[in-house]
């Protein structure tokens, strides 16, 4: 991307070298939307983290701070770079910016080191481990000029940066580089990209460099077949899968140094994949001539499930709506009409996933103005994904101008957004104070997640914001408890017997059961509709039997089975999943079918399933804590990669309200907590006086 290259679009500008022209025409377009916008805050801070995106207080240095990339190790180790215009109207020299995340605060970290007589800054970084991160960008200026002399890249210890070694591009009219993202898969496999330049700062063609854990080499991309090409973003899932997205065309990107929007006339988005010995050309979407397209950030959450996004572009080139597209293991698609405001000049420069049902995409809303002038004054976009459609998320717009360049989200705890905000005020000349932007999202805490347990002589137990409303503990059944169902608001719960009794308490209500019925086979578990307006209950033959307002869609009664049916799991619309031990797969109504185990291997038998939120994936449970997901259903862990093994049986599973995590439970009273579930307690410290049979969340 380009900063903005308003400099031969304006005619405000006079070129005196491409990296000074793009500083002073940002500049000079900064200044007239701060101006003319009347009320621009002093300064950016935030306050504590309830709920949705807040601006954290983040230092600055005093100078004009971009923040393009960001990483995260883990929850309390993260890191957002970019860099500092130290003099945003000259040709002062420029230094990379760092800053550093503990877990409860941003400081401004450890001071990255340059070649003498030389600027540059850091466009992305990539953290292996709180003590192993590679940050890339370009060094500039170190051959006289005010372009990119070449491209940097340097390793973070844990205690300070070191520039290590990297290819140098050859070419015709090769002058520098510049990379401008960057991934790893592991301390011994990291992948850079970015582009060759000319002797104007302006885009040749795509390079990429790859770390084998003790040198960087340059690998061949992929042919393009175009005049000029680039790549700007990178994600790799291992050592032999990783994405590069980019954009090509016959135009060269106007000569402009930081990346924040393209510049090019009639380019298409570019996607190269990479198997583990080559890089190939898989076809992106092709944007209507004479427009374009221009991709910018990429994220996978496996093999057959990657979002790449950007913008479509207009006929002088610059950024004219918002450009998204899915992989499905197959081909790309444009999903760009299912965006809000897609149709809007703005683009979304980043877009990060932590299951399928979970993806943020962030950037800016114009208007653009032709890239400068009063009109420019874009501000900042964040859109959420929920696994069947995109979003608006209320983002603070802390100033007549905002950036937002890079989101990264750590599983279960966070995600941040970073960029920059025009925050000076009129009267600063050509300096527009540029300020670091981040906003955090957390996610929903353990208190609003509740988790229901029920045991085989009707006793239930309670977790986090799950009200206990009564059970049938220490009364006489005529059958032991076979499973449950909590009600969508966490108020109530139904607990079924094995001879189709049910019980309701709490905001549960009684819709109907099958106690004193005769039965052909014992009840094994039972579903609640999406509103809590009805029940099914299921048979170990596969009889379905369905009260209050849910459906009856069709069942496995008087069908021959090569194992019996042992729960039961609701799709979102009236349809429902049953599952056998030996984890086939049984769908009707709108339960759509998405695999099974049924015919292969199992360790243990299944014993329970459950569906995601949009009913587009469910999760299978063995006895030993096993877990197979289908469709959209994300794996977060199991029971077995934690190396537990010879423990009780697991007994059934139930997912987060995201479909970002889940709980097992075992008939000892273990609960195992993956994703975004949050541990909020166990019986298995209690004497139980029986087994437990049943779980159920809300």
């Amino acid at each position: 991307m380009q900063l903005l290259a308003i400099a031969s679009h304006t005619g405000t500008v006079t070129r005196v070298d491409g990296w000074r022209a793009t500083r002073l025409a940002f500049a000079c377009c900064l200044t007239l939307a701060v101006v003319g916008s009347g009320a621009v805050l002093a300064a950016l801070s935030g306050g504590a983290a309830t709920a949705g995106w807040y601006i954290t207080p983040t230092p600055g240095t005093g100078s004009d701070d971009v923040l393009l990339g960001s990483s995260c190790a883990d929850s309390v180790q993260c890191m957002a770079v970019g860099i500092t215009l130290n003099n945003i109207n000259s040709n002062g020299t420029d230094t990379p910016l760092v800053e550093a995340w503990n877990g409860s605060d941003w400081t401004l970290g450890a001071q990255p080191p340059l070649p003498s007589t030389a600027g540059g800054g850091f466009f992305d970084v990539s953290c292996v481990g709180g003590s192993d991160c590679w940050a890339v960008g370009a060094v500039v200026g170190a051959n006289g000029g005010g372009n990119s002399s070449g491209g940097l890249i340097e390793n973070w210890n844990g205690v300070s940066w070191s520039i290590v070694a990297s290819p140098t591009p050859t070419g015709p009219g090769v002058v520098g580089e510049i990379l401008q993202g960057v991934s790893c898969a592991s301390a011994s496999s990291c992948v850079a990209v970015g582009y060759s330049t000319d002797d104007t700062g302006a885009n040749l063609h795509t390079v990429i460099d790859q770390w084998d854990g003790s040198t960087w080499t340059s690998v061949p991309p992929a042919d393009t077949g175009q005049a000029f090409d680039q790549l700007n973003g990178v994600q790799c899932l291992a050592a032999d899968d990783c994405w590069a997205v980019g954009n090509a065309g016959p135009v060269q990107q106007d000569p402009n140094f930081l990346p924040i929007f393209p510049g090019a006339v009639g380019d298409q988005g570019l996607i190269e994949h990479w198997d583990g010995s080559s890089w190939s050309l898989i076809p992106s979407v092709a944007e209507p001539s004479p427009n374009g397209g221009y991709l910018n950030g990429i994220t996978c959450v496996n093999a057959t499930d990657c979002w790449a996004s950007g913008a479509t572009t207009d006929t002088s080139g610059m950024a004219s709506g918002i450009l998204l597209q899915q992989w499905n293991g197959v081909s790309w698609t444009d999903t760009s009409g299912s965006v809000p405001d897609s149709s809007m000049p703005g683009m979304l420069s980043s877009v990060s996933c932590v299951s399928a049902v979970q993806c943020w995409a962030l950037g800016s809303l114009g208007p653009f103005g032709g890239g400068g002038g009063g009109n420019f004054r874009p501000q900042a976009l964040i859109e959420s994904w929920n696994g069947s459609s995109w979003s608006v998320e209320p983002s603070p717009n802390v100033a007549a101008l905002s950036l937002l360049n890079t989101v990264t989200c750590v599983r279960a705890v966070m995600c941040l957004a970073a960029g920059s905000a025009a925050v000076g005020s009129p009267g600063n000349g050509n300096d527009p104070g540029l300020r670091p932007l981040i906003e955090q999202l957390t996610f929903p805490p353990a208190s609003i997640q509740g988790l229901v347990l029920s045991a085989q002589d009707g006793g239930v137990f309670t977790y986090g914001a799950a009200q206990f409303a009564g059970s049938m503990g220490g009364r006489r059944l005529d059958a032991p408890v076979v499973g449950m169902a909590a009600t969508p608001d966490g108020g109530g719960y139904w607990l079924v017997a094995a001879d189709g009794g049910v019980f309701s308490f709490g905001d549960a209500r009684f819709y109907g059961s099958m106690g004193g019925h005769h039965l052909n086979a014992p009840i094994v578990g039972m579903a609640t509709t999406p509103d809590g307006g009805g029940y099914w209950l299921v048979a170990a033959d596969g009889g379905v039997f369905n009260f209050g307002d849910a459906p009856f869609s069709g069942s496995m009664a008087a069908r021959p089975l090569h194992a019996p049916v042992v729960g039961v799991a609701a799709a979102d619309a009236g349809g429902y999943w049953l599952v056998a031990s030996d984890g086939g797969v049984f769908n009707f109504g709108d339960a759509a079918f998405f695999g099974s185990m049924g015919g292969q291997h199992l360790n243990d038998p299944v014993t329970g399933v459950a569906g995601t939120p949009n009913g587009g994936g469910y999760w299978l449970v063995g006895s030993d804590g096993g877990i197979f997901d289908f469709g959209n259903a994300g794996f977060f862990g199991s029971v077995p990669g934690q190396g537990i093994v010879g423990q009780p049986p697991i007994l059934g599973i139930s997912r987060t309200p995201s479909g970002a995590g889940y709980w097992l439970v075992g008939s000892n009273g273990a609960v195992y907590s993956y994703g975004d579930a949050a541990f909020l307690g166990a019986p298995s410290g209690l004497r139980l006086v029986a087994p437990l049979s049943g779980i159920s969340s809300s």
